[in-house]
């Protein structure tokens, strides 16, 4: 009962949305289609994204893949933005950046795997939606990496606040005193 391409195309109808598709000979293949931006700016400075559907393993995954997203060739931006990408796939947990390193382009994926299931019009508009979403709020930090290999402040309070929560009240009290060694100079 997974989803077809022909269903796809059908739930696509259903939203209303306009979209190119591909099919190939074995029933799957991708459809292609645009979604305005807030924040992001393609290479030709549109706010706009591409997200292609890719119908694989006989309807029983969905690839949402943002192609072209960002390109990034300077090897000093890469260690920059495979650094921020590694954070912000931690921090939303939905998609995850994949890297080209033939070309250097950077896309956003989401894989939806429904095994026995039918995908639903909810479903691709709440993926497509977050995905546009994701891509206009991390675009600042991804854009300043890969373009001038410039990495986001960071909150660390927050970081270690939540690290310290993680401890027991053992941990928690050897930390406490720890600093305050270091604080008075005591080794």
């Amino acid at each position: 009962m997974a989803t077809s391409f022909k269903q796809l195309e059908a739930l696509l109808d259903d939203i209303g949305w306009k979209y190119k598709s591909n099919p190939n000979d074995s029933g799957g293949g991708y459809i292609y289609s645009g979604f305005p931006t807030k924040v992001y700016k393609d290479k030709d400075g549109d706010h706009y994204a591409t997200v292609l559907f890719s119908v694989q393993e006989n309807g029983e995954l969905i690839k949402f893949i943002v192609p072209k997203l960002y390109n990034c060739v300077d090897r000093n931006n890469r260690k920059a933005f495979f650094e921020v990408a590694i954070r912000k796939s931690f921090e939303k947990k939905l998609c995850f950046y994949d890297y080209d390193h033939r070309d250097g382009e950077i896309r956003m994926i989401v894989d939806f795997p429904l095994e026995d299931a039918s995908l639903t019009k909810q479903q691709v508009i709440r993926v497509v939606k977050a995905l546009i979403t994701l891509i206009d709020t991390n675009d600042q930090d991804v854009r300043a990496a890969v373009e001038e290999g410039r990495l986001p402040l960071l909150d660390y309070k927050s970081d270690l606040s939540h690290e310290i929560s993680k401890m027991n009240s053992d941990q928690q009290l050897e930390l406490l005193v720890e600093i305050k060694r270091r604080n008075q100079g005591i080794k």
